[in-house]
């Protein structure tokens, strides 16, 4: 299975990050891209949403693409 990650904040997600998905399956023939919303980055200032609704919001917004599936490693991870 060729997979690719796509990861940021998704705060919030929108358009632009479901189309650079899809581009990326068919320009790379991918079976799979997975959304991973990052951590809190320290060059930025604190996500306007928690970590719980930026997770919530990826699975709204991918729920309709079976090519698409969300990571929860980076918002549970230690450090």
């Amino acid at each position: 299975m060729k997979m690719g990650v796509l990861g940021g904040t998704f705060d919030p997600i929108h358009l632009g990050h479901l189309g650079a998905a899809e581009a990326a399956i068919e320009c790379a023939d991918l079976d799979e891209v997975v959304f991973v919303p990052t951590g809190n980055p320290p060059h930025r200032p604190r996500a306007v949403a928690s970590d719980a609704q930026r997770l919530e919001m990826c699975r709204l917004a991918t729920a309709d693409e079976p090519r698409f599936a969300i990571s929860d490693i980076e918002l549970v991870r230690e450090g």
